[in-house]
This record gives structure tokens, sequence and C-alpha cells, in this order.
């Protein structure tokens, strides 16, 4: 993957940083003043769960938890991708099939549980990284006979 491939492959690195960053905001962003979800989050925030080693966090804890670890784990991914579209790699071919398969799955994920804003922000990132998987490699250059 040269060029075109490793271009895309990197932006498509760039914008899931910038997915995390976008994630990261909503979930510390002021929820709309609604009865309803005060209750609902009151009831989560009550509600604890007997775990092992002790502990009982309650289950806005665990949601906190891994709404963060998305975060977490899409700012690692990105920062990997970025990391190997620098390098002096050959091919980064195995890199945009792992995050399509990833990343589509996370898309997948979010459309099943009908959960726009990272559906529609990964599904862009996806379709760069099948963009930057599907761009024709330059073929090696074929040294001229003497």
């Amino acid at each position: 993957m040269f060029g075109r491939g490793r271009r895309l492959f990197s932006v498509a690195a760039i914008l899931l940083i910038v997915v995390a960053g976008l994630h990261t905001m909503g979930h510390f962003s002021s929820p709309p003043d609604d009865p309803a979800l005060r209750a609902v989050e009151s009831s989560m925030a009550g509600y604890r769960l007997d775990l092992p080693l002790g502990m009982r966090p309650s289950l806005r804890d665990v949601f906190d938890s891994l709404s963060l670890t998305m975060t977490v784990t899409l700012l690692l991914i990105g920062a990997l991708d970025l990391l190997a579209a620098a390098s002096s790699l050959a091919s980064l071919r195995p890199f945009a099939l792992a995050n399509v398969v990833a990343v589509g799955a996370l898309a997948v994920l979010y459309g099943y549980y009908r959960i726009s804003p990272p559906l529609v922000t990964l599904g862009v990132v996806w379709l760069l990284f099948l963009l930057a998987l599907l761009v024709p490699v330059r073929p090696a250059a074929v040294p001229k006979a003497r």
C-alpha cells in the first residue's frame, strides 16, 4: 500500500482519534434536562452490583467505565495505526483489513442498538479504511537490464 492508500489509511486513523475525542466530549457533556432521564440516572447510581473482590460498583459506574473504555480503545487503535503508517512497512494491507473488520463490527453494533452518533462517525471511518484497502497498489519498480 503506497501513496493514496497510505494517505487514506492515515486519514482514517486520524479520524478514529477524532471520533474518540467526540465520544469523550459526549460522555462528559450535560445531559438534557429531562425528568425521566434524571430518574433513570438516579436509579443507575443507586443500584449496586455485588462483584468479586468485594467490589460494589453502581450500574452508573459500570456504564461510565464501559463508555470510557470506548475512548481508550479508539485512541489506542488510532495511535497504533498512525505508528504503522509512519513505519517503513512495505504494506499496510493487513492493518487496513483488521480495521475494516473491527470498525465495521462496531458500526454494525451501533446500528443494531440504534445509536446514531457512533454509527455515522464510525461508518465514515470504516469507509476510509475500506478505500485504503481497495486502492490499487503501485507495482514494484522493475530494475532495468544492463
